[in-house]
């Protein structure tokens, strides 16, 4: 399996923490799957240190752009790649392998008032139902969350896997970040399994 990531907003405050303590956990837990990092320039020295199995590709599209919706699709295809992950709502249509998504929350829907017009209000709604819609899978960050994905865009409950965020003082090594809130149940998430079937709606929780 080649699984692709999308990590071109690393630095984001919210996004970028998800995304750099996402790609820490699996450095620690798999050496043998191949990654394929859809990232800046700048970012290809760091990400390649999280070890072998882990491949930058440089992607200069701007964040939510047309050039990404035409983009992102061909070069997961060029790349090979079987399960793409957005750690986003953005999941460019023409994506043709199978996908996860990530929508931390629909805060953007609940309070308009906070968007810079009404253009990225029709975007965000547009990009996250499409998501919804698409996505083999669904990743979420709480039960409230689920819930508000369920009701503004009738995706099905079993579709959906609340992953909680959580700190994990076991690889809090550096002392600026004790406040950051860490993935600490990535291993939990299987992300092979994501786009299995699911029975039924379920939490999963860390092993510890």
């Amino acid at each position: 399996m080649r699984i692709g990531i999308d990590a071109r907003k690393l630095h984001d405050f919210g996004i970028g923490t998800y995304i750099r303590n996402l790609l820490k956990q699996l450095s620690r837990l798999d050496h043998t799957t191949e990654f394929v990092l859809l990232c800046r320039p700048e970012d290809g020295t760091a990400l390649r240190a999280l070890g072998e199995n882990f491949r930058p590709v440089f992607e200069t599209s701007g964040n939510y752009s047309i050039a990404e919706q035409l983009r992102i699709p061909l070069t997961l295809k060029r790349e090979g790649v079987t399960l793409f992950h957005a750690p986003h709502y953005v999941l460019p249509p023409l994506v043709s392998c199978k996908s996860i998504v990530t929508i931390h929350d629909c805060i953007h829907l609940m309070f308009p008032q906070y968007l810079p017009n009404r253009f990225a209000l029709g975007y965000a709604k547009a990009s996250m139902a499409m998501a919804a819609r698409r996505a083999n899978r669904v990743l979420t960050v709480s039960e409230t969350s689920k819930r508000d994905i369920i009701k503004f865009f009738g995706t099905p409950a079993h579709k959906i896997d609340v992953i909680y965020n959580a700190f994990d003082e076991r690889f809090a090594t550096d002392p600026d970040e004790d406040a950051v809130v860490r993935v600490r149940n990535v291993s939990n998430c299987r992300i092979r399994s994501c786009c299995m079937p699911a029975t039924s709606s379920r939490t999963r929780t860390s092993s510890g």
